[in-house]
């Protein structure tokens, strides 16, 4: 079986052309229900703080968040409509890493 380029199968992730639109007296076609699955998302997220004492009754925290930690590229779902061009293609991705710090006084 001959490799394909990861450009090339978000192209096709449905092969568009073994597909036929159904007619209006048939309009529901022969396909089960969840026959087809999308690209599986990996992504991991990470938070860590640290707590800074500064009086008895008093602390200034520190706190990290990362979503996507690996920056994983997660790939969108494929378009679905029959009738467009584009049927079968993945042409989204889920965001990249993203992080954002927070500074809290608790007192």
């Amino acid at each position: 079986m001959p490799s394909t380029s990861t450009a090339q199968s978000l192209l096709t992730y449905f092969a568009g052309y073994s597909f036929a639109t159904p007619s209006p007296n048939a309009p529901f076609g022969n396909l089960g229900r969840n026959a087809f699955r999308v690209p599986g998302l990996e992504q991991w997220d990470l938070g860590v703080d640290k707590n800074f004492f500064i009086r008895e009754k008093m602390k200034l925290q520190f706190r990290s968040e990362f979503f996507n930690v690996l920056n994983h590229t997660n790939f969108g779902v494929p378009n679905n409509v029959s009738t467009s061009s584009a049927f079968g293609t993945i042409t989204t991705t889920y965001p990249p890493r993203q992080i954002q710090f927070a500074l809290k006084l608790v007192f």
